[in-house]
């Protein structure tokens, strides 16, 4: 084939993917927006309301698995004490409203967007804490797999962890810590959160809630 009708092809493709990827985007931006999932998470997933997780700027498949295990019922999790319900239970009213190429859509959206600043606390968390929070997290070992100050994970199945609500992170850890949270690719955590106390997990979450991804 001539280099020429090679470069041409190469160009077809690459817009054909393009344009499929800006599809599908689009196609998951209408379903986050009509399936009340904003009503949590927030507008463009990037400002989550009381400790639900920020979802913008997300690993794609580490959203899509996450999506699939609620979907198939893998991931309850620990109970909100406010309704009785687990907290997941919103996600998992609606999920027979979608399809699994609603899913793949969704999380191709969430991960395209801009992550959100961190959210603010008041009054702020004292400067030992989250000393404290960052030592723990090192000396754990965590950023061999969410990268030096949760911002950058090894894998794309493994999720980005800074800038989260500290609610929401204290939860996950003891969830799988207490193994509670059993599904997916939690078990590849039991090893590492099992040696985390409660206070080093409260520092961590307080510490890892103050990065602003948005800024790198």
């Amino acid at each position: 084939m001539r280099p020429i009708l090679k470069s041409l092809l190469a160009a077809a493709f690459a817009l054909s993917a393009t344009v499929a990827s800006a599809d599908a985007i689009a196609d998951g931006k209408k379903v986050y927006m009509t399936k009340s999932c904003m009503a949590c998470h927030g507008i463009k997933g990037a400002k989550p309301v009381l400790s639900y997780p920020m979802l913008a700027g997300q690993n794609e498949k580490y959203l899509l698995n996450q999506l699939k295990d609620i979907k198939a019922g893998k991931r309850v999790g620990t109970v909100d004490t406010t309704t009785g319900a687990p907290f997941v239970q919103g996600m998992i009213d609606i999920m027979h409203l979608v399809d699994d190429n609603d899913l793949k859509n969704v999380a191709k959206y969430l991960s395209s967007l801009p992550p959100g600043k961190p959210k603010p606390v008041d009054p702020p968390f004292e400067a030992d804490l989250l000393a404290a929070g960052e030592k723990a997290f090192n000396s754990l070992g965590c950023k061999s797999c969410h990268g030096a100050n949760g911002v950058k994970p090894t894998a794309k199945t493994y999720p980005f962890i800074a800038g989260l609500n500290a609610q929401y992170l204290a939860r996950a850890m003891t969830e799988m810590r207490d193994k509670v949270r059993v599904g997916g690719q939690s078990k590849l955590m039991f090893g590492t959160i099992k040696k985390a106390s409660d206070e080093d997990i409260t520092a961590m979450s307080a510490w890892l809630s103050q990065i602003d991804r948005s800024a790198n």
